[in-house]
């Protein structure tokens, strides 16, 4: 089944927030599952603020692909 493009949007602007939570030190003192936990529930309640990062993320892939 094919994405509809809020659908790619949303799965890139959660994929985007948890790369950067990832790569951060927050939750850091945490066991690693505690820690997924977290950073999981962030992510629920946060993916609409990487939404513009991730429109332009998808838009220069598409460009990309098409000037190939």
């Amino acid at each position: 089944m094919a994405m509809t493009p809020d659908d790619e949007i949303e799965a890139e602007a959660r994929a985007l927030l948890r790369e950067t939570i990832q790569r951060s030190r927050w939750y850091s003192s945490l066991s690693e599952e505690r820690r997924r936990q977290l950073i999981d529930g962030d992510v629920d309640r946060h993916w609409p603020v990487m939404v513009p990062d991730a429109r332009k993320r998808l838009e220069q892939g598409i460009r990309q692909s098409r000037d190939g």
